[in-house]
Formats: C-alpha cells, sequence, structure tokens
C-alpha cells in the first residue's frame, strides 16, 4: 500500500487487496483524524473482492470525511468490485470516478478568474 500527500489537502491511497485491505484502512483514518483537513482519493486497482470488514472500513473513513465536510473518491475500480458496491447499495453513497487523475483533478480548487471592467 502506499498513502502519500498529494498535495496540502489531498491524500492519495493505493490499496493492497485482501485481507490486508482493512489494517491499511485503520492506517488511513488515522491519518485523516490527524490532519482533519483532507480529501482522500482511494485508488482500487490492487482490489478485485473485498470482505464485509474492508467494507465497513470505507463506510467508517466515509463518515470521518463526510463529517468534517471532506470527500472520499474511488478510482481505477475493476468491474467486480464496482459490483460489490452495486450489490451492498455502497454505489449510491460513495463517489467513483474513473481514472485517478481525474479523480485528482475534482478535488483542486477551480481557479478564480480576475473581475473585468
Amino acid at each position: 500500500m502506499t498513502i502519500r500527500n498529494y498535495s496540502d489537502n489531498v491524500i492519495l491511497v493505493e490499496l493492497p487487496s485482501e485481507p490486508e485491505t482493512r489494517q491499511e484502512l485503520d492506517k488511513v483514518m488515522e491519518i485523516v483524524r490527524q490532519r482533519a483537513d483532507c480529501d482522500v482519493v482511494v485508488d482500487l486497482s490492487g482490489i478485485d473482492i473485498m470482505t464485509s470488514l474492508s467494507l465497513s472500513g470505507f463506510m467508517q473513513l466515509y463518515k470521518l470525511l463526510n463529517g468534517s465536510g471532506r470527500r472520499m473518491i474511488f478510482c481505477n475500480t475493476s468491474s467486480v468490485t464496482k459490483d460489490i458496491f452495486r450489490v451492498t447499495c455502497f454505489d449510491s453513497i460513495f463517489e467513483f470516478i474513473d481514472d485517478k487523475s481525474d479523480a485528482l483533478a475534482s478535488l483542486q480548487p477551480a481557479e478564480k478568474s480576475e473581475p473585468t471592467g
């Protein structure tokens, strides 16, 4: 797994496959609690299947972030993993963007244009 600061307010997480997923999610939650000012992009390219324990970890991380007005975005999600989210109805709760670059870009503040006139 890799956890890295993408910017001052964005953490990029590349999760390992089961059974290590939940333990790594616990590490991410600890970082989020310490920082309290970050969004999280979770790259799921290494995940094909997940346990209910990992799903509960995603829900806890979502609640932690959402409670402080922050976002969690999943990217590079395989069709099998998307099906798991769909069957559990978590696909309506979580945010998915196909590409990691697009997910990261969606968290960057929009450039403000100078007023004219």
